[in-house]
């Protein structure tokens, strides 16, 4: 039973072993990981404005990188686009005006070698939205005009500088929150706060995320309209040359804006009516007709008793009998003009 155990146990234990060498070997040494701020290795992200780059890391000889090369596709078969002089690849300072605004993926090179490792090149960038303190960050205030007594929070967005510039736990950037009031001044200590020299440790922060300042309100810094922007702070050279982001404006002395979400409208559902009007047809013209004229024969009523008829009028001979009557006469004129012959 023991030797048996012992066959079963010995694979589980093995397995495990291999698993724990992986975690650590990558744990103690991440793929494309800067040892440094300053020593950069295959696949890192470097920045422009930085200074004094150790780029030897992307060397496959003793040859010092001489270019930095694009080509099609990021594919180094294909097409060059962009190439870049490199005079000192231990002490390398990538500017903005050497990559002509041709960024991301470049390999190092020089004649011996050829082609070897790849960095990826970047601009630092920033941007700064006002927004209603937790939990209700999803809304801006830009634009807008609010209550003093509303709490908010800033809302800072730098997302290669919190993905890649950093050296293990260590995030070196840093901007300041520079509010400006109605009257003109500029503020990055507001009411008791500290917003200057925030380090930049992930892509997207909040001013009032837990380790940072936290929300405010601006009583007492009077009505009127806000601006407020993110500054570079760390590194020098961000400081000095890399944009700072936009400027965004807000204004206070307006209604209290509620912080909890409104339960969504009851829709009512209407019901249409339609009337329908029924126009009646135009009758066609009358045509009148004749008069239709009724006989009514007389009727003879019999004399009453004791009445007196009145006397009617002979009636005509018909016409008849007056041509018989003048034939005959005709006749007799003639018979009487023979005899006196």
């Amino acid at each position: 039973m023991r030797a048996r155990s012992h066959r079963r146990i010995t694979p589980g234990i093995l397995a495990g072993g291999i698993l724990l060498f992986v975690l650590c070997t990558l744990a103690v040494c991440p793929s494309g990981a800067r040892t440094d701020i300053r020593h950069i290795g295959v696949g890192d992200t470097i920045f422009v404005y930085e200074q004094n780059l150790d780029i030897t890391g992307l060397r496959t000889g003793a040859n010092p990188v001489t270019t930095l090369r694009k080509y099609q596709d990021d594919n180094p078969t294909m097409a060059l686009l962009r190439e870049v002089a490199v005079t000192d690849d231990t002490s390398y300072s990538p500017i903005p005006e050497s990559f002509a605004g041709t960024y991301g993926v470049y390999y190092a090179w020089n004649a011996a070698n050829g082609v070897m490792n790849s960095v990826l090149v970047a601009v630092p960038t920033v941007s700064i939205d006002a927004v209603l303190a937790s939990p209700n960050h999803s809304d801006s205030i830009q634009g807008l005009s609010i209550s003093e007594r509303t709490p908010i929070a800033f809302k800072i967005v730098s997302v290669d500088v919190g993905a890649y510039y950093h050296a293990g736990a260590l995030y070196p950037a840093t901007v300041d929150v520079v509010l400006t009031t109605p009257g003109g001044a500029q503020l990055t200590n507001i009411q008791g706060l500290d917003f200057s020299r925030m380090n930049v440790t992930t892509q997207v922060f909040y001013t009032d995320d837990p380790g940072r300042p936290g929300a405010i309100t601006l009583q007492n810094l009077g009505s009127g309209t806000y601006s407020v922007q993110a500054k570079w702070h760390d590194p020098a050279n961000f400081d000095m040359m890399a944009s700072d982001s936009n400027i965004l404006g807000f204004n206070i002395g307006g209604a209290v804006v509620p912080t909890t979400v409104p339960p969504p409208p009851v829709t009512v559902p209407v019901t249409t009516v339609t009337m329908v009007t029924t126009i009646p047809a135009t009758p066609p013209p009358t045509t009148p007709l004749p008069p239709v004229t009724t006989t009514v024969p007389a009727t003879t009523l019999p004399p009453a008793t004791g009445a007196t008829t009145p006397q009617q009028s002979p009636t005509p001979a018909p016409l008849g009998a007056w041509t018989g009557i003048v034939s005959i006469a005709v006749a007799a004129l003639l018979v009487g003009s023979r005899r006196l012959r």
